[in-house]
């Protein structure tokens, strides 16, 4: 249970709270959770007040905070996307001296996706109130999430329609939360999801075709290669993210490559490659299986001279893009 959470179901407020983190969906419902807590039910409440970075100044928040509720518990503000928890800002310190002295009748609550932990403001907020980070839950918990989200539907998934679920909005609940309910209303009559329900309705983002470029390309497979390079350009995905996306796919080809004889745990693989599903990773796994070390440094280094090329213009971008996967579908190299 998150602080937070304690706290509302006791009903014990501290008068200074931050919410922040980089998962949005978590971030915007534990905000609307506290204020109702809080007892903002109108956001025309004359005892609330919403400041943000447009119109937020310190001045403007003391004397907001200063002025007692009219006929309430307490007065309520919220802070959106101050920027104060970052680097060093005009009446700083004055405000982070301002916390320890938060009247009784008044909560302050900062919501920011940029914080710094080392900040002298908020270390202030820890230490007087309450600081919370919303962070994207491990697949195991949204294994649950969904799964309730299914259960309250009258749905079911089977494993592989999860896992191409999870590879292709694994990175934001928002996102999630989106297809979800497009994937629930296309399968509501037949109430099983499958993996081609997954595949005709979700959103195939960049970073989930490029997995089926890589899988080509291990293959040696140039028309399949070709194929899904067309589909994204014909999703207008920019050649430069194209590119970026193979270099990175190559790369944590050869941090798989150089962990496996390490015997490293899943885990650290996944700290190290920055894949969150383990069903992703295994298939990263199998593509790093049909390369030599020597093949991907050879690849990694070709990657560095189109790039290079397409910067200083002596190559257009979609060139570069096929002169690398050109050089990737080439028959191995031996070591």
């Amino acid at each position: 249970m998150r602080s937070i959470d304690s706290e509302i179901e006791k009903g014990n407020f501290k008068r200074v709270y931050l919410l922040f983190g980089n998962e949005h969906y978590l971030l915007a419902r534990g905000r609307e959770k506290l204020l109702a807590a809080l007892g903002v039910k109108d956001k025309t409440d004359m005892n609330y007040s919403c400041l943000d970075q447009n119109s937020f100044s310190v001045d403007a928040l003391i004397a907001d905070s200063d002025t007692l509720p009219f006929f309430a518990e307490r007065r309520v503000i919220l802070v959106m996307n101050s920027g104060f928890f970052k680097g060093n800002k005009k009446d700083k310190d004055r405000l982070v001296k301002y916390i320890a002295d938060i009247p009784q009748t008044t909560v302050i609550v900062f919501v920011d996706q940029e914080v710094d932990k080392r900040d002298r403001l908020y270390k202030a907020v820890s230490k007087n109130g309450t600081a919370e980070e919303y962070k994207l839950p491990q697949e195991k918990e949204l294994i649950g999430w969904i799964g309730g989200r299914l259960k309250e539907a009258g749905l079911s998934m089977k494993r592989d329609a999860w896992d191409e679920f999870y590879l292709r909005t694994g990175s934001s609940m928002d996102l999630m939360d989106q297809e979800f309910e497009k994937l629930a209303a296309y399968c509501m009559n037949k109430k099983l999801i499958e993996k081609k329900d997954v595949e005709d309705i979700c959103a195939n983002a960049s970073e989930t075709i490029v997995f089926a470029l890589t899988d080509a390309i291990a293959a040696r497979d140039a028309t399949r290669v070709f194929n899904v390079y067309q589909d994204m350009l014909r999703q207008n995905e920019p050649a430069p993210v194209i590119f970026s996306l193979i270099e990175r796919q190559f790369m944590q080809l050869l941090q798989l490559k150089r962990m496996g004889g390490a015997g490293a745990s899943s885990d650290l693989k996944k700290k190290v490659t920055g894949v969150k599903n383990d069903w992703a990773l295994g298939k990263l796994e199998r593509s790093a299986q049909r390369f030599s070390e020597a093949e991907l440094m050879h690849l990694l280094s070709a990657a560095a001279e189109y790039e290079e090329g397409y910067k200083r213009s002596r190559i257009n971008d979609h060139l570069a893009v096929e002169l690398l996967i050109t050089e990737a579908i080439k028959k191995p190299r031996p070591e």
